[in-house]
């Protein structure tokens, strides 16, 4: 990663920004990610925002995307760049990388980043100055931190859900005012798998290469969902203060009750086949990081996926939807539902 560099003007942000007369900037990291790459567009041309990304490519991508917003190029490791992100920040919507070794020390930067910025405002904004070091509960900080977690990060034996539970008790203890969200594995991660087989004509049935055990029940989040409810909690702000929400979409189903109820939608069979331990680990290396450097990834950052699929063959992740249908409104997305979304938007 490079250090933090640049571009676009950001709507209502400048250098110095941050007292409480100029427009809200709204901070989001793992900017060109599963997540932001839907939380994005529903802020977009609303609210100042500035866009966090590790390389280059991404960068130039989301820049020539919204040419109205800032899009930063930062590395979260060094405490420097955390800072040069949050300056002038009200809101941080933070997302750590996925099965990140360092994602801990990337968390706590970000954290102790926004307090610092925190401290600064209030430096502003009080007149005589005497509790400009109060950051706490009793006083709501400048900076709303939103982190996107996980489900159950007390399950330690998944390292990354136990690297968020880090993240997390260093938040709560922080005195920042902060939103916790904890979606769970994303169905949005292999429908791809099931709807590119849709224009077959071989009159055979499809396959699905299952990543793990087809037969343990696993409570799946729609990525819309959970997008819809980030920027809900964004908003609305203090409404959410000190609030930490499961953002879970479906009941327990298994992967082959997944499978059936979008091929239902498609009208197309498919055979369920289970991807060989060592192939899961290394396609969720690929995705993670991409197949041009998969290949050069050591060990230490294979070591997530590796565990996440040992305790999802035995154990799977389970929860429930009622919290997110209460801050939706709505029913949760169902499997078959998102099916049909994603059919109708390829038409």
């Amino acid at each position: 990663m490079a250090s933090a560099t640049s571009t676009g003007t950001g709507k209502g942000t400048g250098e110095g920004e941050g007292s409480e007369s100029e427009s809200e900037l709204i901070v989001l990291t793992c900017a060109s990610g599963r997540q932001c790459t839907q939380i994005i567009p529903l802020l977009y041309g609303k609210s100042s925002l500035r866009l966090v990304v590790n390389s280059e490519k991404s960068r130039a991508q989301l820049a020539e995307q919204y040419p109205d917003t800032q899009v930063v190029r930062a590395n979260l490791q060094v405490p420097q760049e955390c800072a040069d992100v949050v300056d002038g920040a009200t809101t941080v919507f933070y997302v750590g990388p996925p099965f990140h070794p360092y994602e801990v020390t990337l968390g706590m930067n970000m954290v102790d980043a926004a307090v610092a910025e925190s401290r600064r405002r209030r430096q502003q904004q009080d007149s005589n100055g005497s509790d400009s070091d109060d950051v706490s509960p009793s006083k709501p900080s400048a900076v709303h931190f939103v982190f996107s977690s996980a489900l159950h990060p007390e399950a330690s034996k998944l390292l990354h859900h136990d690297q968020k539970r880090q993240i997390e008790e260093y938040l709560v203890e922080s005195g920042l005012s902060y939103t916790i969200l904890q979606p769970s594995t994303f169905m949005d991660n292999f429908i791809g798998q099931l709807l590119g087989q849709k224009d077959s004509s071989s009159g055979e049935p499809g396959t699905f290469m299952a990543p793990f055990n087809p037969s343990v029940p696993m409570s799946f989040s729609a990525v819309r969902d959970h997008a819809e409810v980030a920027v809900k909690v964004v908003r609305e702000r203090a409404r959410h203060f000190f609030a930490t929400y499961q953002l879970v979409s479906t009941l327990p189903i298994t992967t082959t009750e997944y499978v059936e109820s979008i091929s239902a939608v498609m009208g197309k069979r498919f055979d369920i086949k289970r991807t060989p331990f060592e192939q899961a680990a290394e396609m969720f290396v690929k995705m993670t990081y991409g197949v041009d450097k998969a290949d050069d990834v050591d060990q230490s950052f294979r070591d997530a996926p590796e565990h996440m699929l040992l305790y999802y063959n035995k154990r799977g992740l389970l929860g429930n939807p009622g919290v997110l249908e209460w801050l939706l409104g709505r029913k949760p997305t169902t499997p078959a539902e998102l099916a049909r979304l994603k059919l109708k938007e390829a038409e």
